[in-house]
């Protein structure tokens, strides 16, 4: 049971293994490391944020509120970028695979639909994900 549970975690990790981008001023994107992302609270906040730990020496490469605004585009089946509003620079997450890309983005935008709804404050959780709902 151990060795699966190790397994499934090393293939979730890998899922959202990711490369991160920043667009320099002349406009070329300039690789910032490789690591691995997450959905999770900021700490001393309530706010939900991306975060990508550097998976080299587990120092962190990124931490991006999620906010409300429009400001995310999923590319392809790989790629998920924004103009970070708060330093004014293009950021990209560039996945290794589409289902970590897809797992991300479904959290962005639940978040985003928690947020325009104001339902975060129910308790500290990490948005689930997607329920399909059969009608009765």
């Amino acid at each position: 049971m151990e060795n699966r549970r190790t397994k499934e975690s090393n293939d979730a990790s890998q899922t959202r293994r990711v490369k991160v981008y920043r667009q320099t001023d002349d406009g070329k994107w300039e690789d910032q490391g490789t690591g691995h992302v997450s959905v999770d609270y900021m700490e001393r906040s309530e706010d939900f944020a991306l975060f990508v730990i550097d998976e080299e020496d587990n120092e962190t490469l990124l931490s991006h509120r999620i906010c409300s605004d429009d400001i995310y585009r999923k590319q392809e089946d790989t790629i998920i970028s924004w103009r970070d509003p708060e330093f004014s620079f293009e950021l990209a997450l560039s996945f290794q695979e589409t289902a970590g890309c897809c797992y991300i983005w479904d959290h962005i935008c639940n978040v985003q639909r928690n947020l325009h709804f104001g339902t975060l404050n129910h308790g500290p959780k990490v948005p689930e994900e997607p329920e399909v709902r059969q009608e009765t």
